[in-house]
């Protein structure tokens, strides 16, 4: 061993890890960096930036290397010293169950995880990369069980995940599910509370992800092939535009008929040419919603928006109207300190729905659980 190396091995263990949330979809790129200073957690840096046409299909990374591109300069710009990511995955290769299982030790229990996995993961086990954590303990047909949370995400959306990080310089430390970061987000504030049933809407990329906890605990899933990137998708196609000026189409319109003023002829052909999957993704979004309702389990006390999609202009009033049930957007800054000198309120604020995954991926790390 030379001397370099002996020297490195040494540092090795005094080098600091420092941990972002990164959250990569096929329409954007967040970057946060949180710090925690006794009970208080302080936003240090955010960078966003939007993904590479095509780069990200159904939340699997097809060209890491422009993701890692882009994820390295967007540190590089706003002076962030990270090592080490949080990513999160989400959209139709990734599978959350409820199950029931026995009481039994976990060594056990994951033995008959892997053994029976196959029967609530519509994939080949050899596939998929398992998680499972175990959420309660209850009592069924007169025998105690156990409440367990199972997770499924395809290797190859993991392994792309994985490689875009390391290109990037960053050691991929945890993968997380995008709902589950970002209900970590909004945790024990007035949207989130312990005794509630929150509906989490989550419009990302290709899909929309339904999750339904009650008390903190899954007990719904559903994702829809209709999400922000359709939506954009759309109107490249249609109006013949290219991807930045479709954004800004996109951001321009009104979704709600009811505030409805004249707009300029490419925002009102835009506006025309989603209002058929909008529609149609609301109609899912109900029946997901009055199926889960016709259980005959606790009523729905909110429902959230999250994700770009939760960006499109008066969506939550949009949806108010269709559900019959309130809608918000997602607040992740009333857990975490903001210096309004660093950071523009006006600007980061509004951004909210966007950026609540990376916020509660980043916030699981200064956390470390």
């Amino acid at each position: 061993m030379d001397f370099k190396t002996l020297l490195d091995s040494l540092r090795a263990p005094f080098k600091k890890s420092v941990k972002v949330g990164l959250d990569i979809t096929s329409d954007t790129i967040v970057v946060v960096e949180l710090k925690k200073q006794r009970n208080q957690i302080r936003l240090e840096n955010i960078a966003v930036a939007s993904t590479p046409l095509n780069a990200v299909q159904d939340g699997e990374i097809m060209d890491p290397s422009a993701v890692a591109e882009v994820i390295s300069e967007l540190m590089q710009e706003n002076g962030i010293e990270a090592n080490a990511a949080l990513c999160a995955v989400a959209g139709q290769s990734t599978i959350v169950r409820p199950v029931r299982f026995p009481m039994m030790p976990e060594g056990e229990l994951r033995e008959v995880i892997t053994f029976e996995a196959e029967r609530y993961i519509p994939f080949s086990i050899e596939d998929v990369n398992i998680s499972f954590q175990v959420v309660n303990e209850i009592e069924e047909d007169g025998a105690p069980k156990q409440e367990v949370i199972l997770v499924a995400a395809q290797k190859t959306l993991i392994n792309s995940l994985q490689q875009a990080a390391s290109e990037a310089g960053l050691e991929l430390t945890c993968v997380d599910v995008a709902s589950f970061a970002v209900m970590r987000a909004i945790a024990d504030t007035d949207q989130c509370k312990d005794n509630q049933t929150i509906a989490l809407v989550h419009i990302q990329g290709w899909t929309t992800d339904i999750n339904i906890l009650v008390g903190g605990i899954p007990r719904f899933s559903r994702s829809i092939p209709i999400g922000y990137s359709y939506f954009l998708d759309s109107i490249i196609n249609s109006l013949g535009l290219d991807e930045e000026t479709a954004r800004s189409v996109l951001d321009e319109i009104d979704v709600d008929p009811q505030s409805y003023e004249s707009a300029a002829p490419q925002i009102e052909q835009a506006t025309e040419i989603i209002r058929p999957a909008l529609a149609e993704l609301t109609g899912e979004i109900g029946r997901s919603l009055d199926f889960y309702l016709s259980q005959g389990t606790d009523p729905i006390d909110n429902v959230l928006i999250s994700g770009r999609g939760g960006n499109l202009k008066n969506l939550d009033r949009f949806l108010t109207t269709r559900l019959g049930l309130q809608v918000e957007l997602v607040n992740p800054f009333s857990k975490i300190e903001v210096d309004q000198d660093a950071f523009d309120p006006e600007l980061l604020y509004p951004q909210a729905p966007t950026l609540a995954t990376a916020i509660g991926l980043a916030m699981r790390g200064v956390q470390g659980v």
